[in-house]
């Protein structure tokens, strides 16, 4: 599709980032701008919004993810 941006599926956002879109929605710059500067989804933007109004953090939670089926050792 022609004028779309492709989108980035599976990304991560990386602490720079994180703290890029705190900043400038904390300067009051819109969700659809902040999307645009660090070339993610509006979605994303939101999420990272979100979890540091309601938490005040935007680092990864401890914890997250699967549990391991093996441990260190028999690897």
């Amino acid at each position: 599709m022609p004028g779309k941006r492709g989108r980035r599926y599976f990304s991560q956002l990386s602490e720079f980032e994180r703290g890029l879109i705190i900043g400038m929605k904390t300067a009051g710059w819109s969700t659809h701008h902040v999307a645009g500067q660090v070339d993610h989804s509006e979605c994303v933007v939101r999420n990272c919004w979100e979890q540091w109004t309601q938490e005040g953090t935007h680092a990864w939670k401890i914890g997250s993810g699967t549990t391991r089926k093996t441990t260190r050792r028999e690897d």
